[in-house]
Formats: structure tokens, C-alpha cells, sequence
């Protein structure tokens, strides 16, 4: 899709995946991307962070930047309003997590899950201590068979990349469309509800503001935002974007560690 047809969108709202996409890989939101959103604040558009972190670890980047709009959590799983109310909140059943945890558990694999915005795992390892510094958030070891009901919004396993996508490969053959299965990072493989994408997601966001989809521009950088930026009327993909993204993209704009976010929107919007 041209430039010139792109811009003819009458975008109201804008959505942003953080880690790899807002956020550079210091976890820092540069000058330039503050700059933008002040400006675009003051034309009324919605800014929704779109993320598969915990409310928990994105709420400081949520008051740094003094966004007072929805936020989609962990994939697409969990919605909160601009006043920090429940839209939505999809739990994995827990016969899967069950099922997530003896497999993990049988292939040796690090893994972790979400409960009501707690990060926990059964012992700590190299890949949990990895996970808390890249989300800023500590987790509590327990014993996972001694929660009941589980009530998990999110599960992951950690670890080598190629070995992930071999499990990956097994699980989805398994569950089939019971679990949305999804790689967020080459080193997160993780879980969610069959129903849970961040495309639904930015739907619902779409009907809670009165915005038609259309008028949603979308930004992403892994295979968990793919469905994002399908759905938005204009889906931008970063340079260090997944081959996936980047092929359903309507536009392609520079790496996250070179203001790629800010350098669209200046164009777009004439910032």
C-alpha cells in the first residue's frame, strides 16, 4: 500500500507492542517517541500499549508517560480501561495448564506462569533471573501443584530458541485451537487461551473507545503481534521485525534502537 494511500486513513487511535518496538533495548522510550506523543495527545488520539507483560510491569511506563488509555496485557488475555478497571480477562483452563506444566516438568524445560499479575515459577534459574531484569519484576518460587484452582492468565517456557520451536511445533499439534501458542521474544515461548490474540484484542479496545478499526494504526515487532497488525488499518512492522510481521505489515519503518516508531509517526502525522 502507497504513502499517499496510507495517509488518507483517519487514524484515531494507535497501539504499540513495547518490548523490541516502543521500547529500545536499553527498555528506554527515547526523547524523540515522547516528543510524538505529546503531539499526539494534543490531537486527541488514543496511545494504547499493547504488550505481553503483566499491568504489574507496565505500569511504570504507563505513568512515565502519562497514558490515560486502555492497555491490552499479556498477549491479548487481559484488557484494562483507562481508569485501570477489568474489560477483559481470559484464564487458561486449568486441565492445559496441567498439562503445560507435567510436559515442561517430563522435557526439563524452564517454566513460569502468570497469576493474578504475580510472576511465579518453581526454582530459580538462569532463564527466570534473565526474564525478571527484562521486565523489571521479581518472581516467587512455589510449588505449582499446591495452588488450586491454578487460574493462570499466561504460562511460558524459557530457553534456546530452536529447541522452543520444536516444543512449539508438538504443543500446537496438540492442543490445536484450545491454547494460542506464540513466541513474544526467540527466547519466550508462551500460553494463553485459544481465544487470546492481541488482533481480538485491539478489537475490543476498538468498541470500548467507539473507534472503527480502520481508524486504529498498530506497530509490532514479534510473531505475537501479527495478529495486531493485520487487524489495525495500518499495521507498521519495525526493521527488526519477524519475517511473519513484516509480511502482513502495510509498512515497514526503521529498528526499534533507531526511533522507527517516531520516524513513522513525524511522516504520517507531520509532527
Amino acid at each position: 500500500m502507497g504513502s499517499t494511500k496510507l495517509k488518507n486513513k483517519n487514524i484515531k487511535a494507535i497501539a504499540f507492542d513495547m518490548d523490541g518496538t516502543l521500547l529500545t533495548d536499553a527498555k528506554e522510550v527515547s526523547q524523540r517517541t515522547r516528543r510524538c506523543f505529546e503531539a499526539l495527545k494534543k490531537k486527541g488520539i488514543s496511545l494504547v500499549l499493547a504488550t505481553g507483560r503483566s499491568f504489574e510491569a507496565l505500569g511504570p511506563y504507563k505513568k512515565d508517560l502519562n497514558l490515560n488509555y486502555p492497555v491490552i496485557c499479556y498477549n491479548g488475555a487481559q484488557i484494562l480501561s483507562q481508569n485501570g478497571e477489568v474489560i477483559r480477562n481470559h484464564l487458561v483452563s486449568d486441565a492445559n495448564s496441567k498439562y503445560l506444566i507435567d510436559f515442561a516438568r517430563k522435557e526439563g524445560v524452564h517454566i513460569q506462569i502468570y497469576r493474578d499479575g504475580k510472576l511465579y515459577f518453581e526454582k530459580r534459574s538462569p532463564e527466570a533471573e534473565f526474564y525478571e531484569n527484562h521486565v523489571s519484576l521479581k518472581g516467587t518460587i512455589v510449588n505449582f501443584d499446591s495452588l488450586n484452582p491454578l487460574n493462570f492468565t499466561k504460562l511460558m517456557y524459557l530457553g534456546d530458541h530452536q529447541y522452543l520451536a520444536g516444543l512449539e511445533m508438538q504443543l500446537k499439534d496438540y492442543f490445536k485451537e484450545d491454547m494460542a501458542i506464540m513466541f513474544s521474544n526467540p527466547m519466550f515461548l508462551e500460553f494463553m487461551d485459544g481465544l487470546v490474540s492481541k488482533g481480538t484484542a485491539l478489537l475490543e479496545v476498538a468498541e470500548h473507545l467507539g473507534i472503527e478499526i480502520s481508524n486504529i494504526m498498530a506497530f509490532g515487532d514479534g510473531d505475537n503481534d501479527k495478529s495486531m497488525i493485520e487487524t489495525a488499518g495500518i499495521g507498521v512492522a519495525m526493521e527488526n521485525a519477524t519475517p511473519n510481521v513484516k509480511a502482513v505489515a502495510n509498512a515497514i519503518t526503521l529498528s526499534n534502537n533507531d526511533d522507527g516508531v517516531a520516524e513513522f509517526l513525524e511522516d504520517f502525522f507531520g509532527l
